[in-house]
């Protein structure tokens, strides 16, 4: 009898463990109507290239601040108004610095980023954070420029210089590169997903990144990013066309909220290594950089 006893308490905490085992989570942007969130995107970068046997060491931090305003939507996506609340970038090489920043209030100084704070536009995001459309990049546009200059002629030469950075492919892949991490399905402890996007860092970049989900305490789910970066191909900047073959990796972890897949928390480590070739001269280049994402509800 004792035996029998032992046996079926063994069959029922099996069960039990089976059943916790396989418990699956819906991880995706379900962000409330109504709500407002506010996102920082921090990215730490250390470049190192070598031209002619020349070496030249680069430091760059640079920071985006926003607030995000869930306007309408159902629940396969949201109308999402973005809100520019501040954008920074301090790049140091040579014993030379530069700073930019958008909250400093000295006016008697070039500042190309003085005019972002406030400007917005509204991105329509589905539940794996696809950005589907964004709407009002050129009101924004002018918007920005307006407010660095009252010369219509100035003010038209401002408008296009940032289309180049605020352009309408490009801030896509910004958004999908931070915000594209959700499985198209539920998972279970243990699973594992891909999600494949693009990262513009004024060279294009193609990143297939594998994400797992970890754990789940509190709400909270804990996710594992490990994934592989490349770029190959043409582009051009500050009117140099250059040519890139360059390979990497990424890594780190992230926190998502359950019930609305806010990321609470991103930190993911990336590697790029290899050549670029600009007017006929190869440059060997290596990049290492940290990007990071917070993001929480304004109450």
């Amino acid at each position: 009898m004792k035996s029998a006893k032992l046996l079926i308490l063994f069959s029922f905490l099996l069960v039990s463990v089976n059943a916790f085992a396989q418990k699956t989570y819906v991880l995706k942007q379900n962000l409330p109507i109504g709500k407002k969130y506010d996102f920082s995107m921090v990215s730490d970068q250390i470049i190192n290239q070598t031209i002619s046997g020349q070496k030249i060491n680069l430091k760059q931090n640079i920071g985006t601040d926003y607030t995000f305003d869930i306007r309408n939507g159902d629940n396969l996506e949201k109308d999402i108004e973005v809100i520019y609340n501040r954008i920074f970038m301090t790049s140091s090489a040579m014993g030379n610095t530069m700073s930019m920043d958008s909250n400093d209030p000295d006016t008697t100084k070039q500042n190309p980023f003085r005019g972002i704070k406030g400007a917005a536009f509204r991105m329509v995001m589905e539940p794996n954070g696809t950005i589907r459309s964004l709407i009002g990049i050129d009101q924004m546009l002018t918007l920005m420029a307006s407010k660095m200059s009252k010369d219509s002629a100035v003010v038209n030469s401002l408008k296009a210089s940032l289309a180049k950075q605020f352009n309408t492919e490009g801030m896509k892949q910004t958004m999908e590169s931070s915000l594209k991490i959700y499985p198209d399905k539920p998972v279970k402890i243990g699973d594992s997903w891909t999600v494949d996007t693009r990262m513009q860092m004024t060279m294009p970049i193609e990143t297939i990144t594998k994400y797992t989900l970890k754990a789940v305490k509190d709400g909270v789910a804990y996710l594992n990013i490990a994934g592989t970066l490349i770029s190959k191909g043409n582009f051009e900047t500050m009117g140099n066309k250059m040519e890139t073959n360059l390979t990497g990796t990424n890594s780190g972890d992230a926190e998502l909220d359950i019930k609305t897949g806010l990321i609470l928390k991103s930190h993911l480590r990336m590697s790029l290594a290899g050549t670029m070739t600009a007017q006929g001269q190869v440059i060997d280049f290596e990049l290492q950089g940290i990007n990071k994402i917070t993001g929480k509800e304004i109450q």
